[in-house]
């Protein structure tokens, strides 16, 4: 796309304004094969640590692609405990709250120089956007000019005393939703912040941002840098305090991650406008709450995570020093900064039943694109491609996560979340392929606290109305489904349950019956699970159910005999364990490690028409493996298939109208990639990757 003069002359001139030169090289991560076409990424957080302890290892994949973080704040300290670290045991070197984000800035460089196995050497110059003007540091010995780049806006954080009986500048979260005459400030532009370097100086003069300018200033760096995905941090969260929350079995957060993660959202929807040229993937992390799920990126992953965090740690001595107090008893920087190299857990994941075959024959799939549900739709079965094109309207705003099912008339139905009303919304598709304007809007089991609602996923009754389920307020499982006249109760069936996170799976058994799973958090019963009494019945709790813990959704399959079988990422290792009904009806009780790659956000699984079923995830490498049953009901190969590519999210996997297995991902380029059997049959090869669509 074209861009404006003045926002490509700030990333594209080189001229020096410093060099910093810290550490060494470390170990470049290993990626997929076969990157897509233009590619760029971008994260944007609140805090100098957030991108390394929330998004990593996917923002570790992207070193062979130009990447770059945003930091709106500049993380610094009150001059209460710049005083107060001085006088602590070891004491801290910071001579004012500038010193000590200039060492957090710092700390990013190492840590991102680390990531992309390069010397920590940067060019570093300020650059203005929206007559604004940021620091922007690059990366030197990538293989192009704009590879690594770090973006720091060096706004107050909601640490420094903000607020109307403070300093009187509105923290991120009360800049975005209070808005009005409230504005924040860059460092320095206070007598309280110090005098230390980029503190009150030429480069970075002291500036103003109200709500429009934030939301503004970003859109213009993405529409400097163009990219295709976009990171940012929880912008739902029940509680801002960043303690346990007894009553939702969860922690809370901060409340610069949250207002970061809103105004990334709005920036992203300016700049990637439905219908514009851009085509972009939003992507939403967990932050603090991650602690209380299972470890779920393997001990290589966990390792690498571990080794950027370490090179950003010696440059935050207020992480060191922490030690445990009454109220936070585990809160010593190992304990509680320890628990997040092992973890990566987005806020909605992509789900693996995002595509399905259409009344017609034709495959569609579905993702949130530029803010809005899209749609690819092959135009002949196993031809060329039309999409992305927006269906439901734009005024809706949606979580990007979307499930599909066929409802009691046949028909495509797509499911989401309103990321306004937290409600359960839901599409269905015209008999011709079309897709109406306007959503309707299914509520939310969660009236008081709709914004704990989890993402939706659906089975068909043996009526074949679908049924829906989501996690609720309590962290058990609620459900609703379709009446016979198409429309939907006003109420949910509240099914029990507790410590319940997302990633639920669903499907109807040979008996006309469907078995609900939900994974927990960790030490919580592993998954639980529910069964209806009779087709088309209530749901009762199955109590002799026996699973791990689950680092990540469930799937579940059917085998060629119409047996259901769960898959799992298992806590610590990352591997796919499966459990299956056996013969008797029971379930076996000891998973089966499938001997494969780590698994990141679960599998998709397919049966064939051979009675074989095949399993595909996204690895460790950011690509996508794929193994199959050795014979229908049976064990399942014990090597897999690295079909390479660089993909978002979790695959989905569909039979086309000629039986032939179709594999579809997100890429990095933020469109859709397929890879699709010769002929019907689980052993018939893969061919090429194909971008399809626009």
């Amino acid at each position: 796309m074209r861009r404006g003069r003045n926002e490509v002359a700030a990333l594209a001139a080189a001229a020096l304004v410093a060099v910093v030169v810290m550490g060494g090289p470390g170990t470049r991560p290993a990626l997929a094969d076969a990157a897509p076409t233009h590619t760029a990424f971008m994260q944007v957080v609140a805090h100098e640590d957030d991108d390394i302890l929330f998004m990593n290892p996917d923002m570790s994949r992207e070193y062979d692609d130009p990447t770059m973080t945003v930091y709106l704040t500049a993380g610094e300290l009150t001059p209460a405990q710049v005083t107060a670290g001085r006088q602590s045991t070891p004491p801290e070197p910071y001579t004012d709250p500038c010193d000590y984000a200039n060492s957090r800035e710092a700390g990013a460089r190492a840590a991102h120089a680390r990531m992309a196995g390069l010397p920590n050497t940067w060019d570093i110059r300020a650059a203005t956007f929206n007559n604004h003007t940021v620091e922007v540091d690059t990366l030197r010995g990538t293989p192009n000019a704009d590879q690594t780049r770090l973006v720091f806006f060096k706004l107050h954080q909601s640490g420094d005393s903000n607020g109307a009986t403070g300093n009187g500048l509105a923290s991120l979260d009360d800049l975005y939703s209070q808005g009005g005459g409230l504005s924040n400030a860059t460092l320095g532009s206070l007598s309280t912040d110090g005098s230390s370097t980029n503190c009150n100086t030429a480069a970075y003069p002291a500036q103003n941002y109200t709500h429009d300018d934030l939301v503004n200033t970003l859109a213009a760096v993405m529409r400097a840098y163009t990219p295709n995905v976009v990171l940012a941090q929880d912008p739902k969260v029940y509680s801002l305090s960043n303690t346990y929350q007894s009553d939702t079995h969860d922690f809370g957060d901060n409340s610069d991650h949250r207002g970061a993660s809103r105004f990334a959202g709005d920036a992203t929807r300016a700049y990637g406008v439905p219908g514009g040229p851009n085509h972009v993937l939003l992507r939403n992390y967990r932050d603090y709450n991650i602690r209380l799920r299972p470890a779920n990126l393997g001990p290589d992953l966990a390792s690498s995570k571990n080794d950027a965090f370490a090179a950003y740690l010696p440059f935050d001595q207020e992480v060191t020093k922490q030690q445990p107090s009454p109220s936070n008893p585990d809160s010593t920087w190992a304990t509680y900064y320890g628990m997040f190299p092992a973890r990566e857990y987005p806020r909605w994941s992509n789900g693996t039943n995002w595509a399905a075959l259409d009344s017609q024959g034709l495959v569609n799939a579905f993702a949130v694109v530029n803010g809005q549900a899209a749609v690819w739709r092959e135009n002949t079965s196993g031809g060329n491609w039309t999409g992305p094109t927006g269906i439901g309207g734009t005024g809706t705003r949606l979580a990007p996560y979307l499930t599909t099912a066929k409802d009691g008339a046949g028909r495509l139905r797509l499911f989401g979340i309103g990321l306004d009303s937290d409600q359960i919304v839901t599409l269905a598709q015209n008999p011709d392929g079309s897709w109406p304007t306007g959503w309707t809007m299914l509520g939310n089991p969660n009236p008081t606290t709709p914004v704990l609602v989890g993402e939706p996923v659906v089975a068909a009754n043996q009526n074949g109305l679908p049924t829906l389920f989501v996690r609720n307020y309590g962290g058990g499982v609620s459900a609703i489904t379709q009446r016979a006249d198409g429309t939907w109760p006003a109420g949910w069936t509240d099914l029990k349950g507790g410590w319940v996170q997302d990633g639920l799976a669903a499907a109807q058994a040979s008996d006309g019956r469907i078995d609900l799973f939900a994974p927990t958090v960790t030490g919580q019963g592993g998954i639980l699970h529910w069964r209806q009494s009779a087709p088309n019945g209530p749901f009762v709790q199955d109590s002799a159910f026996a699973a791990q813990d689950s680092a990540g959704p469930v799937t579940v399959g059917h085998n060629g005999d119409g047996r259901l079988e769960i898959f799992y990422s298992q806590a610590s290792t990352a591997h796919t364990i499966t459990q299956y009904v056996q013969g008797d009806g029971t379930w076996t009780t000891t998973p089966a490690d499938m001997s494969g790659p780590v698994s990141i956000e679960g599998s998709t699984v397919l049966t064939a028409a051979d009675g074989r079923m095949t399993l595909a995830t996204r690895n460790g490498g950011g690509g996508l493996s794929l193994t199959a049953q050795t014979a229908p009901n049976r064990a399942f190969a014990t090597t897999w298939q690295d079909l390479g590519s660089v993909i978002v999210g979790a695959p989905a996997a569909v039979s086309d109208g000629s039986g032939r297995t179709v594999v579809l991902t997100l890429g990095s380029d933020a469109r859709l990639h397929v890879t699709r059997q010769s002929t019907a049959g689980t052993d018939s090869p893969y061919g090429a990757w194909q971008t399809v669509g626009s």
